[in-house]
């Protein structure tokens, strides 16, 4: 009996140990730091990357798979017995991956649904996870695509770097731009719009900042609502726990969890960053394991 394969990239940060117990296949992209290129998840992990962060120059770059990559990945997965696949991808508005994805689904014969999520980190995640609980509770391909795709709607995401510094070297920076050279000691609330990074705006001090940022959360999900909140962070677990409790303070949390940045999206975003994904149960799902 066939199956829909389900495949994501390296920057939603599943732990391994989960996606092999729920078949979900992991496509690692491409960590450059000096002369050496390392697949993310595989030859480099989160601990060793930020270790090495600081005396790396010129600074990390990161590249997405290749169309082959996705074509091994994809005929593997037919292989084995899927008749529909559903990849799942950070947003083409600040990588390649969805574009290699799509070139490497065309010639399968088997329906293949590139899903833009047009986000990262966390909100990449909790839209991987609901696709896993939608198909595992029996929706078919159609189903678990309207499902993945409402995710992808639903979630908010906001974030906190300490510096523009990583986003502006790596042309990732969007419409963030405008903030550079008059940030001085002003921290932005960065936003994905359209699939890509912009600046929602910008406030004296750090403390503020987080604060600011749960309010604007807020204001968005409302304060009633059952949330899966996720706080993400790069070497800042104590930032981000002093988060955690603001989000508790201000909004109805049903699940909170705590994500570190994968190396790829680390090498954007730099050391420092923190940020906030949020998205009512109703919509994700309470799926953790």
């Amino acid at each position: 009996m066939g199956f829909t394969a389900i495949v994501t990239d390296s920057t939603a940060g599943l732990k391994p140990e989960y996606a092999v117990r729920h078949q979900v296949t992991i496509i690692p992209l491409y960590v450059k730091m000096g002369d050496k290129v390392m697949r993310e998840g595989i030859e480099l992990d989160a601990d060793t990357f930020y270790q090495e962060l600081p005396h790396t120059n010129p600074l990390p770059t990161t590249s997405q798979p290749s169309v082959g990559d996705f074509t091994s990945v994809y005929e593997e997965a037919i292989r084995r017995g899927a008749t529909s696949i559903i990849s799942i991808h950070l947003s083409a508005g600040i990588s390649g991956t969805i574009n290699s994805a799509t070139l490497a689904a065309q010639p399968l014969g088997v329906p293949v649904e590139i899903i833009d999520t047009r986000s990262a980190m966390a909100a990449h995640y909790l839209i991987t996870q609901a696709c896993v609980s939608a198909l595992e509770n029996g929706a078919s391909f159609e189903e678990a695509v309207t499902k993945t795709r409402l995710v992808c709607d639903t979630q908010r995401t906001i974030f906190i770097p300490e510096t523009l510094e990583y986003l502006y070297k790596g042309g990732r920076i969007g419409g963030a731009a405008a903030l550079m050279g008059s940030l001085l000691q002003m921290k932005p609330l960065l936003v994905f719009k359209d699939g890509k990074i912009d600046a929602l705006e910008r406030v004296r001090s750090l403390n503020r900042a987080y604060a600011r940022m749960v309010e604007v959360m807020a204001e968005w999900m409302g304060t009633t609502e059952p949330m899966r909140v996720m706080v993400m962070q790069a070497q800042r677990e104590e930032n981000a726990a002093q988060v955690m409790e603001l989000v508790r303070s201000k909004l109805n949390v049903a699940i909170g969890e705590m994500q570190l940045v994968t190396p790829v999206i680390g090498a954007h975003t730099g050391p420092g960053t923190v940020g906030i994904c949020c998205c009512p149960v109703s919509a994700c799902g309470s799926a953790v394991d």
